[in-house]
């Protein structure tokens, strides 16, 4: 790129502002993160939201090509701000990840227990909880921010749009540039519909400011994810719950035309007697995708015959 000046504070021409500094990426996880974005992950208690963002996290933090078939784009470290659930129940939730963090990536943990004061308000007169989430994620430079929850994050109204615009705008100045995800609850007096997308504006708790400023709004149920951005429609996706880690996992379609036509081409290149590991690594390297995606979704054709 060539050398381009910082205009800050002015109007520039078009022209210009196509050769302002910018990421190489548009997003961290295809369709569903952007960078230096906003997105919220809503959906009832014990639905698994903090788990669908541990498992982000995971894949983003290890390098993974993909998460759950969708491409990462930008890899690096994730900082998970966690102020909703107990450190005895958290420390063993991440416990259960398969973290192999390299080239300085890792996962980033805090707790009710160490921010700088509890209930911690992001709107705190004296400025202390934003001056200290800015400090610490400078420090880490992650390429994603989760707030887990939204609600713990702030002691205003949820319900008042004014208040709500500057809890996420003192978030936002906290955080930047890091994509920013946050967790949040739906509203008590609705039904959790998996069809449609008129609900995915409605039934997020607190003011409708908050789904309306945001990129991507992400609803989870027991059984579907769906996710509606700026520049994507409505998409669902039908979801199980690994037993053994919690963390959230995209039911494979088995009418999948682009893997099976992999699947087809690496049984006739690696033979009838190949293992299923061998067909598994195969499918990976040549789909660019995760061995642990290509396995889920060799499994599930292996289940449908």
């Amino acid at each position: 790129m060539t050398d381009v000046p910082n205009f800050q504070h002015v109007f520039v021409p078009s022209t210009v502002y196509q050769q302002l500094p910018k990421s190489p990426q548009k997003w961290v996880i295809d369709k569903i993160i952007p960078v230096g974005g906003l997105v919220n992950i809503f959906g009832k208690p014990k639905t698994g939201k903090s788990f669908l963002a541990l498992g982000m996290a995971q894949a983003i933090v290890n390098g993974e090509p993909d998460w759950e078939g969708y491409p990462i784009h930008t890899h690096g470290s994730v900082a998970y701000l966690q102020i909703d659930t107990p450190r005895e129940e958290w420390s063993d939730r991440i416990g259960r990840l398969s973290l192999t963090p390299m080239d300085g990536r890792e996962l980033w943990i805090a707790d009710m227990w160490q921010v700088p004061q509890f209930p911690f308000d992001i709107l705190d007169p004296q400025q202390t909880g934003v001056r200290w989430l800015k400090d610490q994620l400078a420090a880490i430079n992650p390429a994603l921010t989760i707030i887990d929850t939204l609600r713990e994050a702030h002691g205003a109204d949820e319900n008042d749009s004014t208040a709500m615009r500057n809890v996420l705008a003192y978030l936002v100045a906290a955080c930047r540039p890091s994509a920013i995800v946050l967790l949040s609850h739906a509203r008590k007096d609705t039904i959790m519909t998996a069809s449609g997308d008129d609900d995915m504006m409605d039934q997020n708790r607190g003011s409708s400011y908050i789904p309306g400023r945001m990129d991507v709004i992400i609803k989870l149920t027991q059984k579907r994810m769906m996710f509606k951005g700026r520049a994507t429609g409505l998409t669902t996706n039908a979801i199980e719950q690994d037993i053994r880690t919690g963390l959230i996992h995209i039911v494979p379609s088995t009418d999948d035309e682009h893997f099976l036509a992999a699947l087809r081409g690496v049984v006739r290149d690696l033979g009838l007697t190949a293992s299923q590991r061998a067909i598994t690594d195969e499918l990976a390297r040549r789909l660019h995708i995760s061995q642990s995606t290509a396995y889920r979704k060799l499994k599930a054709q292996t289940h449908a015959k």
